[in-house]
């Protein structure tokens, strides 16, 4: 990251691999070398991540299907294929499209980790019954969190307002000059909203299996 600071703030407007080329003068072809190295192990990696999350998911839905070596493959090639194509696309203004994929992961990731870190920390205190996860129908925990997906949604709605970006900029975020004020607010109101409705709900089991029904003589 460092190299490729400084690479970016030294190389001439014409590109950063000419720029390295000049900077590294005779060892340049060895270092674009190490560097292609790189990038594709990342890239390898980056690809089997993508495909075994795509496949997970698909055996979430569909729990009886088991991908074999042609489906793993032909998953895989989709994957690259539209990795690919996004790549040509967006070569051009790579840096803008990258901030503002990022920005949009952000907006829907924020949510995502308040609620999971309010569950762990403050909710369930680490303590899980990890063999429901693995059971179709959520074992003791049923099969949607009611309270989370609706927290999560909320927590994306509210960022709305408050988004800044060149595909959409909400009436706060313009009034207040272009500033992206949304992951703050959604980690504020995430954060307590899911809280609430989630010791609402435990409280409700809790007293739901307290209740000792009498025996009839």
């Amino acid at each position: 990251m460092i190299l490729g600071a400084a690479v970016g703030l030294a190389a001439p407007a014409g590109g950063l691999v000419h720029g390295l080329a000049t900077l590294t003068a005779g060892i340049a072809p060895l270092v674009l070398i190490v560097f292609s190295v790189g990038i594709a192990a990342a890239n390898a990696m980056n690809l089997y991540c993508g495909a075994l999350s795509t496949l997970t998911f698909g055996q979430t839905l569909f729990p009886s299907w088991s991908p074999g070596p042609k489906a793993r493959t032909a998953v895989a090639l989709v994957l690259c294929g539209f990795a690919l194509a996004a790549a040509f696309l967006s070569k051009d203004s790579f840096l803008a499209n990258y901030e503002e994929f990022i920005l949009l992961l952000l907006y829907v990731l924020v949510p995502w980790t308040a609620i999971n870190l309010v569950d762990y920390y403050l909710v369930r205190h680490g303590q899980y019954d990890v063999e429901s996860f693995f059971r179709q129908d959520g074992g003791v925990y049923g099969r949607v969190n009611t309270a989370a997906v609706a927290c999560y949604v909320l927590g994306i709605l509210v960022q709305l307002p408050f988004v800044a970006s060149a595909l959409y900029t909400g009436p706060i975020a313009r009034a207040l000059g272009g500033i992206d004020l949304s992951w703050i607010v959604g980690l504020a109101v995430t954060s307590p909203a899911y809280y609430w409705w989630a010791m609402r709900a435990q409280s409700r089991r809790d007293a739901s299996a307290s209740l000792v029904l009498p025996v009839s003589q």
